[in-house]
């Protein structure tokens, strides 16, 4: 026991040629758009436009990711819990209710898709503090509400290297399709386009947000409000690297974008290469995402399966349990690749549930 944690699981070993994985594959259903909005400082509005990809010509190299790094806005606050509450604020809808009503037979899985990646890829992950995790979760109406705790990165120490991705989408993507990308304009981390996603995993049905970059298209999109035209778009990525990035590191990185566009449903990651200054000396890379896991020696159904195994285990923890103001903790040791879990009934610090959501639901009651 450490630190008064009960022993929860050891992670099995997923991916070893002289071990066999007592993990079974899984995969999700094919991930449905179900929402788009924009978060602006916490506030989250209804998407107004689309951003659409726009590749540099080539006498446009080498690319600054460096430039303009002087005048951008870093995040102010981390509002962490803010992403959980973008799910429950639309499955409180009248489309987020009726999906719920349709979900009797499943359980319902409220998470953050970076939450959803970060777990996944635990098995893989070397020794080291920042693959450690901590996760908060309440179970209502035998449904699970998950929320990954993280520090405030809004006090963290800035450098010009966290700036790059930021620089890289404000290159790649336009706010029009026939108009190229506003370059010159500071860049804000506080601004960002969002979208809610479902999907299903044998008898899981899951709602997860998270971020979302742009779409390659001929045309504009007419009708925001139209899902069925949003799910037929071609959503894409952009994704940055050094160079000369060891082997390890570069494969933790392309499973991880695996994970991020199989969730939301894009199919190519454009990707930049830079040198030590920050400069993109050659054309950015196209990436099919269906080929990572064969170029990458990764099996996603295998981190699939172990995070399956992983919720039905919670689930059973939990099986008394119906209060969104009963928290179990489960926090991931990357060094002795085990979860252990607390529980906080009376701490209501530890709540990851908005009033708002609680009040809807003792209605619903």
């Amino acid at each position: 026991m450490t630190d008064g944690l009960k022993l929860f699981l050891t992670v099995p070993t997923i991916q070893d040629d002289r071990r066999r994985s007592t993990i079974k594959d899984q995969y999700f259903t094919k991930p449905q758009l179900v929402c788009l909005m924009k978060e602006d400082y916490g506030k989250c509005t209804k998407l107004q436009s689309m951003r659409y990809l726009h590749l540099p010509k080539g006498t446009v190299y080498p690319l600054n990711l460096c430039e303009g790094y002087d005048i951008h806005k870093f995040r102010k606050s981390f509002m962490y819990k803010k992403h959980l509450e973008l799910v429950l604020d639309w499955a409180m809808s009248p489309k987020g209710r009726q999906y719920v009503e349709e979900s009797l037979d499943k359980t319902l899985v409220y998470i953050r898709r970076g939450s959803l990646v970060k777990i996944m890829l635990s098995p893989l992950m070397p020794s080291h503090p920042l693959n450690d995790w901590s996760l908060f979760v309440s179970r209502y109406n035998k449904n699970l509400y998950i929320c990954l705790d993280e520090d405030d990165d809004s006090t963290a120490e800035k450098t010009t290297a966290m700036y790059h991705h930021t620089r890289l989408d404000q290159l790649l993507f336009s706010e029009s399709q026939r108009l190229p990308p506003n370059t010159t304009n500071p860049s804000d981390d506080n601004v960002r386009n969002v979208s809610v996603h479902t999907s299903t995993m044998g008898r899981y049905n899951f709602i997860y947000s998270g971020q979302v970059q742009g779409i390659k298209a001929e045309e504009e999109i007419k009708d925001l409000d139209d899902v069925e035209a949003l799910n037929a778009c071609e959503y894409v990525m952009s994704k940055q690297m050094w160079q000369r990035l060891p082997y390890d590191r570069k494969s933790s990185k392309f499973s991880s974008w695996w994970l991020h566009a199989y969730l939301s449903n894009c199919k190519s990651i454009y990707v930049a290469l830079k040198v030590r200054d920050g400069m993109v000396q050659e054309p950015i890379k196209h990436v099919v995402v269906r080929s990572i896991p064969r170029d990458y020696n990764f099996m996603p159904g295998r981190v699939i399966g172990f995070f399956h195994h992983l919720l039905e285990m919670i689930e059973n923890l939990m099986s008394k349990i119906d209060s969104l103001e009963t928290v179990y903790e489960f926090r991931f040791n990357s060094f002795d690749k085990t979860i252990r879990y607390n529980v906080h009934s009376s701490d209501r610090s530890k709540i990851i549930i908005s009033s708002d959501y609680i009040k809807y639901s003792r209605s619903c009651a």
